[in-house]
């Protein structure tokens, strides 16, 4: 890494918990980026598959790569939070072990924040694919282009953007992330971030398909059978709390800790009200929201029933 580049640094955090099955691809995706003066900082959490060698390979061939181990499994906030910790950059992404990114895509989010200043978050277009790399989905929209100079104008439009969180793999101004929580200890916790840095400033969407998600039966969301599972998984000492009123409070903290005036922070508060209202109140919403919370479907009877929809139909309850 050449250490006096002109470029900003982009610290990239891959937090990773027994993913040597996608691991290696998502590590090459990550170093092959045309946009190169980047660092990335691998936090193991106490994986017992070979992730371990994986990284430490990587590491012994690129010194970009910085491979850190915890002793124990800490949960998947906190480790999340470990990167943030650890990062140098101007510029953060966080990388799934198990998502892949073409080659420019760092280059174009740089691009986009150094000729904007007001972004705080660039994100490229979503393409979903299965464990394979088979592209199941390359028509999704995340539609969270919000480029309105007024907070709650972002946040207007924040409320009413799909249940899904891609742009949090995103890249960020590290200044902007520092100023939130980051990842909570909570389910959609990185929901509750993205509207968070909706109110720091703009979100901006790069209108190319660079950043795959790959769906599969060992993601998260449909590895845990339950809420307690859920639970367990952000935060091991979590005793499986419901955790809908807890999202709705972290959603009025993060309106406290932004710096607004008070007519701004009343209409966020108003629209998040109103979100939440849609929610809970609409007959059709709440009895897909009823089957959600009951349902314990595998990745294949999803697809199976949503061939062409992935994510926005997958949503989780907020």
């Amino acid at each position: 890494m050449n250490i006096q580049s002109p470029l900003p640094l982009v610290s990239i955090g891959l937090p990773v918990h027994n993913g040597e099955r996608f691991l290696a691809s998502a590590i090459e995706s990550i170093l092959s980026q045309t946009y190169s003066h980047l660092e990335l900082i691998i936090s193991d959490n106490a994986s017992t598959d070979g992730t371990q060698a994986i990284c430490r390979a990587f590491a012994a061939l690129d010194n970009r790569v910085h491979y850190v181990r915890n002793k124990t499994n800490v949960g998947a906030a906190r480790n999340y939070n470990a990167t943030i910790e650890r990062a140098t950059g101007t510029y953060f992404k966080w990388a799934a072990h198990d998502d892949l990114c073409k080659p420019t895509l760092i280059q174009r989010c740089v691009d986009l924040l150094e000729t904007h200043p007001e972004v705080v978050l660039a994100y490229a277009k979503t393409t979903i694919i299965d464990e394979s790399g088979k592209v199941i989905n390359d028509r999704f929209e995340d539609l969270y282009n919000l480029r309105w100079k007024r907070a709650s104008r972002r946040y207007k439009a924040f409320t009413k953007t799909p249940l899904d969180c891609n742009p949090v793999f995103g890249v960020m101004r590290l200044s902007a992330l520092r100023k939130t929580p980051g990842i909570g200890p909570y389910e959609s916790s990185d929901r509750v971030l993205l509207g968070e840095l909706a109110l720091l400033g703009e979100i901006a969407e790069v209108p190319e398909r660079l950043f795959l998600r790959r769906y599969h039966s060992d993601v998260s969301t449909f590895a845990c059978k339950s809420k307690k599972e859920i639970a367990a998984w952000f935060d091991p000492e979590s005793k499986g709390r419901f955790t809908r009123l807890r999202r709705f409070r972290e959603y009025i903290r993060s309106l406290y800790r932004v710096p607004l005036s008070i007519g701004e922070r009343f209409v966020c508060l108003a629209y998040l009200i109103l979100f939440y209202a849609r929610t809970y109140t609409q007959p059709a919403r709440w009895g897909r929201i009823v089957r959600q919370e009951n349902a314990k479907f595998s990745l294949a009877t999803y697809l199976q029933h949503n061939p062409a929809k992935t994510v926005h139909e997958k949503e989780e309850i907020y």
